[in-house]
């Protein structure tokens, strides 16, 4: 399926012998996440069930000294020294035959497991009770490393080198040698966890380190890319009676296998797919990233095997061409190489319809209407771009490649189908062309059932490359609703799992590691609650109210209309309610939004001066850090806080620097900079240069900015000296200042959580844990949780009144 000529191939080529390539796997990517993964968990186990591995390592010691002392003593010596000769002969054969890259990557990564299994028994070692380390000074006969103080490590350097070992081995070893060696080596690893008499404490951390390692070698120097190769093409077809003259590998878009264009002796050409085990293993992680990912992706559980998953492309593709459906005549399946199959198909003379010249509408709709018959028999090809569609010599389009395919499909697979190809038509011919040729040559119902899965995670990544995302897709969705008259339906909910809720999750999760300790002592911390010194209690509470004073004061002066105070102060009483309940103070800001719009304000005014407002507070928020920075380190109370020195000074500037010049340089932080960072500067500049003609609006809008931040910093220091606080109120601000940018970058709902753990962590450098905890919960009690119900009603007052 190329434009490539019989003549252009080289029949000497088969002859000629085989140099494989070494590739980078995405699949060791996976096994080095996992690796590492094992890593920690092993040592979180050692750490947290140390004594419940000491207690079976006892009892299993007492059932071994029951038996004779050779059982215990020869299974081990047998089993460790055949683990070193089979370590030993890989790396001596790997020599012999001049294999020297092989060589390096085995003894790299021998050596590199095993002194991290060295580092991993330490810090283990290190984590325990002092009543599990003793049982390390054994003094019975063991075939386990031993320090120089005589100590037996939790870890085993031979497991975890030879584990490394496997793992790079696997790269050119067969599939069940692979597995023969891996159970040998578990066999080693109980028999020296049942005869050593000491806790297993590093057995996971031992393999996880294994695998890493092993992985992260392959990562460095590369596999051996197990597809097969002319050679081995040419043996397998001929083992079925396919005799070839020439083959050579092609440029082509075959996802997922490695194509090939062959000739044999009556002159007939082939198109061959190559697939090897490495394929197999991609696919299988591409199938794992969309379930975790997405949600009601379609996908069925993966074949079991490769051969199984090549066999059912071949019975799609023989069932479309039973169907009449024009798809390439397949000519052979077998298997090649190692663990590797073949299949061979009849060459289309002809071009791929996405480097096709030009698309005619009648190419077009012949496309549709054969598509139409495999839905019909609810064939789905799963992978419908113009890059599988082939237009040959008389401009009739085939079909190719069922690799993806499946059989008895769901409306919802036929209707990603057809989602599919409408945006890789539109992306390659425009919006109008591809729309009207789906619809003259297919039905309503094929249109109605495409429409949820019209949205950039339901498309190929090229697909979605191709039409720009949802800027594309957006015009399609518009032509099927008014020119075909398919009923406006919103896209399906497909993310499951997205990069901003894992960054939710991860703050919560590090933000309750921190604070589930400090709250050991609840009772404690309640009795000092009930012990608060009432005025500076009450105090807290006034500066509380005053942040909304101070916040409408701010907004109203971003605003260039008169506007009524108390209605807007009753507005950012609202806001606050609406930022309890959604992330990054998103429904604040909608909220302020729309009672501006309430009140005459233009939608573009109102954004700007909420963005105004925003840009205000971080400037004022920056101008008082520094400040209070100068104040502390003059304080002679400052407990030793001073400034930087130059040298200090300038290596914060030069890195700041280098980030910045990093920022410019990468395409995609620069456009990520250009598109969304920048239009929002010279928005913020025209606004503050708009209200710097009204010296009294810049007043409101910056004064009342600072009095925000005064306000929750003098809320905070009140709660402190509620406590009995003697700390120093400029080391106290600039504390605060500083723990507040982190709990404001915190995406949950006010910081909830990061803004608790990130604020006790500065203060507690300045004043002891146990008043700096209830002073905290304090100040958060009365700006978070106190707000809550006067901010519901004041939301509910503004509803039912029409405000917002």
């Amino acid at each position: 399926m190329t434009d490539r000529t019989v003549a252009e191939l080289d029949p000497m080529h088969i002859d000629a012998p085989t140099h494989r390539a070494h590739v980078r796997s995405p699949v060791d990517v996976l096994r080095l996440i996992v690796g590492l993964a094992m890593v920690l968990l092993g040592v979180a186990i050692a750490n947290l069930f140390d004594s419940t591995l000491l207690g079976l390592a006892e009892d299993g010691a007492e059932l071994i000294d029951e038996l004779p002392a050779w059982t215990r003593d020869i299974p081990a010596a047998v089993l460790a020294v055949a683990v070193i000769a089979v370590a030993a002969g890989a790396l001596a054969a790997s020599l012999i035959t001049t294999r020297y890259r092989r060589s390096v990557m085995l003894a790299v990564g021998f050596v590199a497991a095993a002194g991290l299994s060295l580092l991993l028994g330490e810090l283990i070692y290190s984590v325990v009770d002092e009543s599990v380390q003793r049982a390390f000074d054994t003094t019975r006969a063991t075939f386990r490393y031993r320090g120089a103080d005589g100590r037996v490590g939790p870890g085993d350097p031979l497991l975890a080198g030879a584990v490394a070992m496997l793992g790079v081995a696997s790269s050119f070893f067969a599939r069940t040698v692979t597995w023969r060696l891996a159970i040998f080596l578990a066999l080693y690893a109980v028999i020296s966890i049942l005869t050593s008499g000491v806790p297993a404490l590093g057995l996971i951390a031992d393999v996880g380190a294994g695998v890493a390692v092993s992985s992260a070698v392959l990562l460095l120097f590369g596999r051996h890319d197990l597809a097969p190769d002319a050679r081995e093409i040419v043996d397998a077809l001929g083992s079925i009676g396919i005799e070839l003259t020439a083959i050579a590998p092609i440029d082509a878009d075959a996802r997922g296998s490695v194509p090939w264009m062959a000739t044999t002796p009556s002159g007939e050409q082939l198109f061959v797919k190559a697939l090897g085990r490495d394929e197999r293993s991609a696919d299988l992680l591409f199938r794992a990233y969309r379930w975790i990912r997405l949600r009601k992706t379609g996908d069925h559980r993966p074949f079991v095997s490769l051969r199984r998953a090549v066999e059912h492309e071949a019975l799609v593709s023989l069932q479309a061409a039973a169907l009449g459906i024009r798809t390439p005549r397949i000519v052979g399946v077998t298997d090649a190489g190692i663990d590797g199959m073949v299949l061979a198909y009849e060459l289309v003379d002809g071009v791929s319809a996405d480097a096709a010249d030009d698309l005619a509408d009648d190419v077009l709709v012949a496309t549709w209407t054969a598509v139409h018959e495999l839905h019909a028999r609810r064939i789905a090809h799963r992978d419908l771009r113009l890059a599988n569609i082939f237009i040959d010599t008389e401009r009739r389009p085939w079909i190719i490649d069922f690799g993806f395919s499946e059989l008895a499909a769901s409306d919802q697979v036929l209707g990603t189908d057809v989602a599919e190809l409408l945006a890789s038509t539109a992306a390659r011919v425009g919006p109008d062309r591809a729309v009207a040729a789906a619809h003259r040559a297919t039905d309503l119902v094929e249109l109605e059932v495409a429409m949820p899965w019209l949205q950039p995670l339901a498309l190929s990544t090229a697909t979605r490359k191709a039409i720009d995302g949802e800027r594309g897709l957006a015009p399609i969705r518009t032509l099927l609703v008014e020119r075909c008259g398919v009923p406006e339906e919103e896209p399906v909910r497909l993310e499951r799992v997205s990069g901003k809720s894992l960054f939710i999750v991860a703050t919560i999760g590090l933000s309750a590691w921190f604070l589930i300790p400090q709250l050991a002592d609840i009772d404690d911390i309640w009795e000092q609650v009930r012990g608060a010194s009432i005025p500076w209690a009450t105090a807290a509470v006034a500066f509380s109210i005053l942040t909304y004073l101070a916040a409408t004061t701010s907004l109203l002066g971003a605003i260039p209309i008169r506007l009524s105070y108390w209605p807007a102060f009753i507005a950012q009483i609202a806001s606050s309610f609406a930022n309890r309940i959604t992330p990054a103070k998103v429904g604040g800001l909608a909220t302020n939004i729309r009672y501006f719009q309430k009140q005459g304000v233009p939608s573009a005014v109102s954004i700007t001066a909420v963005g105004l407002n925003a840009i205000a507070g971080v400037i004022v928020h920056v101008m008082l850090t520094l400040g209070f920075l100068l104040l502390a380190s003059g304080d002679d109370n400052a407990q030793g806080l001073t400034l930087p020195s130059t040298s200090v000074v300038f290596f914060a500037l030069a890195v700041v620097a280098t980030v910045a010049a990093i920022s410019v340089v990468l395409p995609v932080i620069r456009r990520q900079i250009v598109v969304h960072v920048l239009p929002q500067i010279r928005s913020g500049w025209e606004a503050i240069k708009t209200i710097g003609h009204s010296p009294g609006r810049l007043v409101l809008l910056f004064g009342g900015s600072a009095t925000i931040t005064m306000a929750y910093l003098l809320a905070m220091f009140a709660s402190l000296r509620a406590f009995g606080s003697t700390a120093p109120f400029p080391l106290v601000a600039l504390l605060f200042l500083t723990g507040s940018i982190v709990a404001n970058a915190a995406p949950t709902p006010g910081g909830l959580g990061a803004a608790e753990a990130a604020l006790i962590a500065a203060l507690s450098t300045v004043e002891e844990t146990s008043i700096v905890i209830p002073a905290v919960f304090l100040y958060r009690f009365v700006t978070f949780w106190m707000p809550i119900a006067p901010g519901w009603a004041a939301l509910t007052f503004l509803r039912h009144s029409d405000r917002i």
